[in-house]
């Protein structure tokens, strides 16, 4: 069995696609630009104004934006799958998509004035602490087979409810609901890159550092405990760290499934499981998918969109299946 690929090699070439991809989706769309034309509006040359009115109002945010959702939700993933000591764990594991979706449904389909990404801020950070305070144990430990139950119960309660809203809405609203629920990029503005542009600033170096504490997690308790690990505060550090990328990834995409559950995957079988390397991997390959797909979805029925999450499990669910099935094989 090969080891792990090299870092630097990784890295340099996840760039070198994501810098193309990044090209791509300036070029292609519902009005494909050539060479000249995307090379005169990046410079915001005045002979190419519908050209740098498209690159720099429509589809560079867009395209940045997609960067920033895919690397939350596979960084998300990672400490999902970490906190809970379990593969199949992803960043909507806690509850936190479910109680957003809620709340930005319930905005729509009430005709709220609040912004809906603020809606879903406050949905997923009220469902979060619910998730918390249910799980927590004698001690204040979070045991992960707690944080499963209970966050797999309370995103069914979630879920109903958006439903219920859903049906309690006018016809209007449906569609901007459903849309939103099977994640769109479509109308980004430069604003919406703030929040999530901060949070992987601050996040991902924090993260790094203490990846040796990570590493230790996965140990189990009590070999963690003997090595000096707080199980109590590191679990809690994670479970917030989770909540802050998730939901600012879910306020500003809508729900986008299988990227936070398939690239940690990916980025282990490449790289091993060490956090240190594990995580700007995560990072790097999910920002790239997340541009690939959102560029397949403004180009495959063009001049119609596409929601995110349909090209994003086509090309996802086969890989995820052929993964398990690799490594099922490989246990037996």
């Amino acid at each position: 069995m090969r080891g792990p690929a090299n870092p630097a090699t990784v890295y340099g070439l996840g760039i070198g696609v994501l810098l193309l991809l990044l090209l791509a989706s300036l070029a292609w769309g519902a009005l494909p630009l050539d060479l000249n034309q995307l090379m005169g509006g990046l410079r915001r040359q005045s002979d190419h104004a519908l050209a740098q009115a498209i690159i720099w109002e429509m589809r560079l945010p867009r395209a940045l934006l997609a960067a920033l959702v895919g690397a939350a939700l596979a960084v998300a993933g990672v400490l999902s799958q970490t906190l809970v000591r379990n593969p199949l764990a992803d960043p909507y594991l806690l509850g936190i998509a479910n109680g957003a979706s809620l709340f930005a449904v319930g905005g729509l389909t009430l005709g709220l004035s609040v912004p809906q990404p603020l809606l879903a801020l406050l949905g997923a950070a009220l469902t979060f602490a619910l998730v918390m305070v249910t799980a927590q144990q004698k001690g204040l430990r979070l045991a992960p087979f707690a944080l499963i139950l209970c966050g797999v119960t309370i995103s069914a309660l979630g879920s109903s409810l958006t439903t219920l809203m859903m049906l309690m809405g006018d016809e209007r609203a449906l569609s901007q609901i459903l849309h939103w629920l099977m994640g769109s990029l479509a109308g980004t503005e430069w604003r919406e890159l703030l929040p999530l542009s901060l949070a992987l600033v601050i996040a991902l170096p924090l993260l790094i550092l203490r990846s040796h504490e990570w590493d230790r997690l996965l140990l189990g308790e009590d070999k963690a405990q003997s090595l000096g690990l707080t199980l109590v505060s590191t679990r809690r550090l994670l479970a917030l760290v989770i909540l802050l990328l998730t939901a600012l990834a879910v306020a500003s995409a809508g729900v986008v499934g299988f990227l936070g559950l398939l690239v940690p995957h990916l980025c282990r079988l490449w790289m091993g499981a060490g956090h240190r390397i594990l995580i700007p991997t995560a990072a790097l390959m999910g920002a790239i998918l997340c541009i690939a797909v959102d560029l397949l979805c403004r180009t495959m029925l063009a001049p119609t969109e596409i929601p995110l999450s349909i090209p994003l499990a086509i090309v996802t669910a086969p890989m995820l299946l052929s993964l398990i099935r690799r490594q099922a094989n490989a246990v037996h």
